[in-house]
């Protein structure tokens, strides 16, 4: 009976020592792909910066200047003020209410609080509102999780670097190439949005939110209907 208790046993442990290992090694292998396809987007705007010598290249190599140019900017935003996340989040869901008046506005407020959001119901004009849907967007785990990840991966590739400085500029042009093709998907799908990033210098950081706000589809702002804001706000919040 011993040996089979130390038998179960043993194996109860091989087996957590092998769901550890590849749940570590499966953080290492996401590490590396994540790196390899920063890298690649390098490899692709390095090869863009290849036009700058072709005459007939010029509008190409100036939209990746400004880029580089607006990339800077948004990073500076990001150093100074410590709510320039919230305020992006604020930015959008502030745009989604262009077009409701404050009876509508209450009418969105009711059919999230019947859906379970913890808001306020009482006393909130619009402007309130809305800060009171981003705050509760921006302190969701969900949220926080994704936006940590980004600017920590930011943050090292801005700030700490790799080992080599092939490595580092290839991670940095790679960085640089998803914020640029974020902004141009942005511009696209949400031009009211976009419009109001760029006026804050903001348009090229809105990557770090990305994969939060395409949880839901793009949608006109000022079309959205008031069933449509209040899914679109749950799926931010959840």
């Amino acid at each position: 009976m011993y040996h089979s208790n130390s038998i179960i046993t043993s194996l109860q442990a091989d087996k957590i020592l092998a769901v550890k290992l590849e749940e570590a090694l499966t953080g290492v292998k996401d590490n590396v792909v994540a790196n390899l396809k920063q890298m690649g987007d390098g490899v692709t705007r390095a090869s863009y910066y290849a036009s700058c010598f072709t005459e007939n290249y010029q509008d190409v190599c100036s939209k990746l200047k400004h880029e580089d140019v607006r990339f800077i900017a948004g990073v500076i935003q990001l150093i100074k003020d410590r709510n320039v996340i919230f305020e992006m989040i604020r930015i959008y869901i502030e745009i989604h209410f262009k077009n409701k008046n404050e009876g509508r506005a209450q009418h969105v407020l009711r059919q999230l609080v019947s859906s379970g959001v913890h808001i306020s119901s009482t006393g909130l004009t619009n402007r309130l509102l809305i800060i009171a849907i981003a705050t509760a967007i921006c302190q969701s785990y969900s949220f926080n999780a994704i936006i940590n990840e980004r600017i920590n991966r930011t943050k090292s590739i801005v700030f700490k670097g790799s080992v080599t400085l092939t490595a580092v500029t290839l991670n940095l042009y790679g960085l640089v190439q998803e914020a640029a093709n974020c902004a141009d998907t942005l511009k696209k799908f949400n031009a009211f949005y976009y419009s109001a990033l760029y006026e804050r210098n903001l348009e090229m950081m809105y990557f770090l939110i990305e994969p939060v706000i395409t949880r839901s589809p793009y949608l006109n702002p000022m079309l959205i209907s008031d069933d449509e804001l209040v899914h679109l706000i749950i799926k931010l919040m959840r």
